[in-house]
């Protein structure tokens, strides 16, 4: 019979001790480390003791309702995706209404929004804000994307009128605030960004209010501006003295910078030529450290090796790229060339019909000694990225790692981002050719 171990004397003073000593913290520092965990988690420390079960409600730290699997696996059944909408928002409002907290760091919600949420979303907006929220974020991205589909309205008549109750002064602890799928005006986010001193990140997709927007200010913290697609979106002007991340993806905008001294990462592009969509950022493009571009080629469009000024701080270089198969990639490779010291480069490829037969554009190498490593991704093993990707082998000569990964970037997300098709087997079949391209040391990685 094998014989049980009782723990000493000692062991047992030393754990009593350990519980007296927790017991005899105030609620705030209790409540304070409860902030440092998950709201699930959290709450989970209700079965701890009778105390613990009533500080949870207390928790200050990030509400994060997301739901996004469940969506996804229900998006075509119309009638099921109704009901699981309904109680998701009643799960949302059961928890908000037991929370007596003061205050909260982040309020997000990701979430199928329709036309009979407005109420309970305008609810969850006056929740956040009552409690303070410094990051607010709404993400109501619809699984499936169509023409009627409905968008919420920003409250704004509740952030402009000072009599309102989430007035300017609720407003003023707001650090972060991201609205995706959420229509908002220009004239809103330049109150917000006049009203929250301490706003730094701020990024605004799919909004087609936004016509146009100032961020001027000498006094402005933000370090973080984001504005994608947004299809009416046609003018920006920027004086923002500690912006460091400026993201313009959408249609012809005309950018004006006329203050960025801060600007380290840029993410730009849409519709315009290359040129022309990083032409207003030509005083800054020497001190980028990071630079994505959205570069979308027409078929039959004449394209021309094109000229850049030295990129001498870029690091990581990324296009994501839209084009046909019998367009060629090879006329930006210039660019790469201007940033001696590039140590990543990553392709985005969407690349869509007709199948062309082409023969390759053959590219004399640039010796680079820095780049040390390489991502391919929608990588199809035809003309188009081989011409390219066979180029950056020959060229980094100390290229550490590749990775190449044959799954469009368009399905990044879905349920069907690791679907296998014929086309990825014919790419992958593609991709271990270049093994015969790698320099000495390097490792080619297919997923």
């Amino acid at each position: 019979m094998e014989k049980t171990v009782q723990p000493s004397n000692k062991c047992k003073r030393n754990h009593v001790g350990l519980e007296d000593r927790i017991s005899r913290f105030p609620d705030e520092i209790l409540v304070s480390i409860l902030s440092f965990l998950t709201f699930e988690e959290a709450v989970r420390t209700s079965v701890l003791s009778h105390r613990w079960k009533h500080l949870w409600p207390f928790f200050s730290g990030s509400l994060d309702f997301d739901d996004p699997d469940t969506m996804w696996d229900i998006a075509d059944k119309k009638k099921q995706l109704k009901v699981e909408r309904n109680n998701f928002a009643k799960r949302v409002n059961r928890i908000l209404k037991l929370h007596q907290g003061s205050n909260i760091d982040q309020f997000r919600v990701c979430f199928e929004f329709n036309r009979y949420s407005k109420h309970r979303v305008d609810g969850w907006i006056d929740f956040a804000m009552s409690k303070r929220v410094k990051r607010l974020e709404l993400d109501f991205t619809p699984t499936w994307v169509c023409k009627s589909q409905m968008r919420y309205t920003f409250p704004h008549e509740w952030f402009t009128k000072l009599e309102s109750s989430v007035g300017v002064s609720c407003i003023k602890s707001l650090m972060s605030l991201t609205l995706m799928n959420v229509r908002v005006t220009g004239k809103l986010l330049e109150h917000l960004l006049s009203n929250c001193p301490l706003l730094e990140r701020l990024h605004v997709s799919d909004s087609d209010d936004l016509v146009t927007v100032k961020v001027c200010g000498s006094s402005l913290r933000l370090k973080y501006l984001h504005i994608i697609r947004c299809l009416e979106f046609k003018s920006i002007e920027i004086f923002a003295p500690n912006l460091e991340s400026l993201g313009l993806i959408g249609r012809q905008t005309e950018m004006h910078v006329n203050h960025a001294p801060c600007l380290l990462d840029v993410c730009i592009g849409g519709s315009k030529p290359v040129t022309s969509a990083i032409c207003p950022l030509s005083s800054y493009l020497s001190q980028l450290q990071s630079l994505i571009l959205h570069i979308c080629i027409y078929p039959n469009e004449k394209l021309e090796f094109l000229k850049f000024q030295p990129l001498t701080n870029l690091r990581h270089l990324k296009w994501r790229v839209t084009a046909s198969d019998g367009e060629s990639l090879v006329y930006l490779i210039s660019m790469v060339e201007a940033a001696p010291f590039l140590q990543k480069f990553t392709l985005e490829l969407l690349w869509s019909k007709p199948l062309i037969e082409r023969e390759f554009r053959k590219v004399m190498k640039y010796p680079n000694e820095h780049l040390k490593e390489l991502e391919i991704m929608g990588f199809v093993g035809r003309a188009i990225d081989m011409e390219l990707t066979v180029y950056l082998l020959e060229s980094a000569i100390k290229l550490e790692k590749i990775v190449i990964n044959p799954r469009s970037p368009a399905l990044v997300g879905t349920p069907w981002e690791f679907e296998t098709t014929e086309k990825n087997e014919g790419a992958i079949e593609c991709a271990n050719q270049l093994k015969k391209n790698l320099p000495q040391g390097a490792e080619l990685l297919i997923l």
